[in-house]
Order: structure tokens, then C-alpha cells, then sequence
């Protein structure tokens, strides 16, 4: 399943309400479609959705069917994505941490 991130501008009259029905869509929208969940943004966007669709077609009927037809949402920005996998990305510290530590480590003789 891919991942996708569906960002959306919102009536700033209508915030809490919009949010409210956003909170109701349910687990599995549309067919072929999972959804991870919502958030809240501070920026240029308001709110951001996580999905899994199994193809970007039924990503775009979630998109269509679902997000849009919610009454004040005023923009949406579908952006498709890719996982990194489930391990962190070490930091330039993390490694130097992870060096330090190896170069401390008792040597048996």
C-alpha cells in the first residue's frame, strides 16, 4: 500500500466544525483505503490526513468523495509518499555517540 499525506486549507469560520467532521470519517472511507489518522498544523496548511490506499486511483476518490464534499474545507494538496522504513536515521551526534562508546568499550584479552 502506498502512503499519502492530504494537506487542507480550512474556513477559518468553520475551523471547529470542519475539524469535528473530519474526526468522524471512519477507519476504511473508500474501498482500498486506509486511514492512519489526522492532525492539526501551525502554518500554511491547517490540517493534515495520513492514508494507505492500495493505488493512487482510490487515493483520488477518498480525496474526491470524502475530503472535499466537507463543508469548510476551502484547499486540498495531495502529496504521495514513501516510507524510510521503521529505523531512525542516526544523526552525525548518534554516530559519534555510537563511536565513543565502541572506543570505551573493554577489550578482553
Amino acid at each position: 500500500m502506498s502512503e499519502y499525506l492530504i494537506l487542507m486549507r480550512l474556513n477559518p469560520g468553520k475551523i471547529m466544525d470542519t475539524l469535528g467532521d473530519l474526526r468522524k470519517i471512519s477507519n476504511k472511507p473508500v474501498s482500498g483505503v486506509d486511514l492512519c489518522y489526522t492532525m492539526n498544523i501551525f502554518g500554511a496548511w491547517d490540517v493534515g490526513v495520513w492514508i494507505n490506499a492500495e493505488d493512487s486511483t482510490q487515493a483520488l476518490e477518498f480525496v474526491q468523495k470524502k475530503v472535499k464534499e466537507i463543508s469548510g474545507v476551502t484547499e486540498v494538496y495531495t502529496v504521495p509518499t514513501f516510507p524510510h522504513g521503521n529505523k531512525a536515521l542516526e544523526t552525525g551526534e548518534d554516530e559519534k555517540k555510537s563511536q565513543k562508546a565502541a572506543k570505551s568499550a573493554p577489550v578482553e584479552v
